[in-house]
């Protein structure tokens, strides 16, 4: 597993990762909100997932200055590539840039009650559940982890 960069020549292999996790994970109507971040905020804070050339998962890290919270953002593996560990792996990668870059503030996550769990395992806890927040059947999770 090797972690980069990411760079627009992997956008469309980041939108394919993303239509294999529709529609459990994903709403159709969230792949334009997908799109234009690729497209304006990626920077140097988004990578992508590669596994023998394969670009196999992406995600990112963000600065929230209005709210003094870093987070994760627009994080997934392909549907192909699920149970492998590899999420857990990236994840834990993207929590200790986090830790590294913004070490005293909190951060935060929206998920769904697909990957709530997962992220729960992984140090966030619950503030905030929206019924349908994300799309029908896609509740919105928002997860907090506090650093000490």
């Amino acid at each position: 597993m090797k972690i980069i960069n990411y760079t627009r020549i992997f956008r469309e292999d980041c939108i394919q990762i993303f239509k294999s996790n529709q529609p459990k994970f994903f709403a159709v109507e969230e792949l334009p909100l997908f799109e234009n971040f690729l497209d304006d905020d990626t920077e140097e804070n988004y990578f992508v997932v590669k596994i023998d050339g394969h670009v196999v998962g992406c995600g990112g890290f963000f600065l929230d200055t209005r709210d003094h919270l870093g987070g994760l953002s627009w994080g997934m593996v392909h549907a192909d590539y699920h149970g492998k560990g590899i999420g857990k792996a990236f994840t834990q990668y993207r929590i200790d840039l986090l830790k590294k870059t913004y070490p005293s503030i909190p951060y935060k996550i929206e998920t769904s009650q697909h990957t709530a769990e997962f992220y729960e395992k992984n140090g966030f806890k619950t503030v905030e559940i929206v019924p349908d927040g994300f799309s029908k059947g896609i509740d919105k999770y928002t997860m907090i982890m506090e650093i000490n």
